[in-house]
């Protein structure tokens, strides 16, 4: 098929997401927490606290639904960026009900950009706003506008680092939080679709990234962090460190998030509750 911008306005058919301490406990796993020195995102009798861009998983059914709803064919689709604002701390159990649509559509050349804002409530309001970009691949040249260009990354030295380590296993665990992309595990599907071997599901280095403000500017609290926003720049490796820089001005901080040499995360930007 081809893609218009026509297609801003298609809904997605709501969903409901449920939880509980065990689910944010997994989560967190996945994403790298690890004890003694995060007990807190680990531990049920703790609460636990509850990182938010937990959030995204009562999100991705958005990207796996977009190409039926879309009819995107066999085209290839990546997530290409993705930001989350919580109107206030998520709870260590809760139920939300989720709505979608697609918002814009972006002529990105060969490729295209399909953004989808989704947003979920629950019986006190709503509790966040997720908007994430799928990019098309070969769907571009249609003659749609190109789009905001990406923001300029930070110049001079970090005020601070924040080191990890993607454990070989790390994508088996984030699998069970629901992704369950044979990509992320099976180096013949990776191999089949392109890839030299399997890496990391992008959102579970959206939750490093998140991670590491909790813990750089936040203190371990994740209630600290009211937004996050990223480009998908390059998949992260399995058995390898990870590095994310942050930038702090105030509320307001930049970060990126790189593999050695390599930026997998770019554009990174976060508020912080005053």
């Amino acid at each position: 098929m081809t893609l218009t911008a026509e297609a801003v306005g298609t809904t997605l058919d709501p969903t409901t997401f449920a939880w509980t301490e065990t689910d944010a406990v997994l989560y967190a796993l996945g994403v790298g927490a690890r004890p003694p020195a995060e007990l807190g995102l680990l531990d049920e009798s703790k609460g636990p606290a509850v990182l938010p861009s937990f959030a995204l998983l009562a999100n991705w059914w958005a990207v796996r639904d977009l190409r039926a709803v879309l009819n995107l064919g066999s085209h290839p689709i990546v997530h290409g960026g993705q930001s989350l604002s919580v109107s206030r701390p998520l709870q260590p159990h809760g139920e939300v009900t989720v709505t979608g649509a697609v918002t814009a559509v972006w002529d990105k050349g060969k490729h295209a950009s399909i953004e989808v804002t989704t947003r979920g409530a629950d019986a006190h309001g709503e509790l966040f706003v997720a908007v994430g970009q799928t990019m098309m691949l070969g769907g571009g040249g249609f003659g749609g506008e190109r789009g905001p260009a990406t923001a300029d990354e930070p110049d001079g030295r970090a005020d601070m680092t924040v080191d990890d380590d993607i454990r070989p296993e790390q994508a088996a665990i984030y699998r069970l939080s629901g992704d369950r992309n044979p990509l992320h595990i099976d180096p013949a599907a990776a191999r089949k679709a392109g890839f030299d071997d399997v890496f990391l599901h992008g959102l579970c280095t959206f939750g490093f990234a998140t991670r590491a403000l909790v813990n750089g500017v936040g203190n371990g609290d994740p209630e600290v962090l009211a937004s996050i926003s990223c480009r998908f720049a390059k998949p992260v490796m399995l058995g390898a460190p990870l590095r994310t820089e942050i930038w702090r001005d105030g509320t307001d901080v930049r970060f990126r998030t790189s593999q050695g040499s390599t930026v997998a995360l770019s554009s990174g930007t976060a508020t912080l509750r005053g």
